[in-house]
């Protein structure tokens, strides 16, 4: 086990070594940290009549699952145990209708924000599925293309991220842009393609920065508090970070697409090991977005055609 480990580690390296053009050292299999966790129950299977390209999740009341079926143009939701409850939305431009949709975040007060990327739109639904509302936000005269989306204080405050203008945005319930920050860069405060977002118990931003391999931690006013991450394949770097979660405690996790790990943070960025199980890394195919809710991180997992979920006590 050991051995075959210490391959597929070295592999992954050294593939994404050619692919991103750094030299990197393999990492004995002893030297990876693991962040033990219990595996939980699965939701969503692949196929015409599961889940196709899913790339985020959400939790709702009452432990409801929610997942973004992108491939199909919909959110599945399910109960804590997996079991389907229903779905909502279809291919098309409508009210109600998505096009490609990406992110996904729940309110307190039940409603459901989804990224509606396809149509340049948010949509707002009910627990339910029904159709409240839509928000179309505009810089300057231009659509933003929304990719991530996160809720707080009852809805009163949402936080968008902008692949199109490499921005976040921070909009009242009624879709008027507050504020907004970055641009396209590499300094401190800018993006390459920023993804996920999340809001940690101090209302912090933390910010996934795709294409600069780091997370990005902002104030509400878009004040840049701290930053962790580089390019790389070793436990603490990244090549390609797509989702982001922030447990009860501050925990921060981080799903990396590209090598197929979650890796697990400190609230002040510092490495605390690669989620797993007895010992050894937990593998998936392309991890993206991320979730947690009531000591649960949920994983979805893009090509495998499914959302797992692991219990961490240790992240209450």
């Amino acid at each position: 086990m050991k051995n075959s480990r210490i391959r597929l580690l070295s592999r992954t390296i050294c593939v994404a070594a050619i692919i991103v053009g750094f030299t990197a050292t393999p990492i004995d299999a002893q030297e990876l940290p693991i962040a033990e966790a219990r595996p939980g129950p699965v939701f969503g299977t692949p196929g015409d009549d599961g889940l196709s390209l899913p790339t985020d999740v959400a939790i709702g009341a009452k432990g409801r699952v929610y997942v973004v079926d992108s491939g199909h143009h919909r959110v599945v939701y399910y109960d804590g145990k997996g079991n389907q409850l229903g779905y909502f939305g279809t291919k098309g431009k409508k009210e109600g209708e998505l096009q490609g949709p990406v992110g996904i975040a729940t309110a307190s007060d039940g409603n459901i924000y989804v990224a509606d990327r396809g149509n340049q739109r948010l949509q707002i639904f009910t627990a339910d599925g029904k159709f409240r509302h839509t928000m179309t936000l505009l810089e300057e005269g231009v659509a933003v293309t929304p990719v991530g989306v996160a809720v707080t204080d009852r809805g009163k405050s949402l936080f968008v991220t902008a692949s199109n203008s490499h921005r976040v945005l921070s909009v009242d319930r009624k879709g008027n842009i507050r504020t907004g920050w970055g641009g396209k860069g590499k300094e401190p405060g800018q993006f390459k393609y920023p993804a996920t977002l999340a809001v940690d118990a101090n209302s912090n931003i933390l910010v996934v920065d795709v294409l600069n391999q780091r997370i990005q931690m902002f104030s509400t006013d878009g004040t840049i508090v701290a930053s962790f991450g580089k390019l790389g394949a070793k436990p603490g770097t990244f090549i390609r970070p797509k989702g982001i979660a922030v447990a009860d405690n501050g925990q921060v996790f981080v799903s990396d697409s590209y090598l197929g790990v979650v890796q697990v943070f400190t609230s002040t960025g510092e490495l605390i090991g690669v989620l797993g199980t007895n010992g050894e890394a937990a593998r998936f195919e392309t991890p993206v977005g991320l979730a947690f809710a009531a000591g649960r991180l949920y994983i979805t997992d893009m090509l495998a055609g499914k959302v797992l979920s692991y219990d961490m006590e240790s992240g209450r």
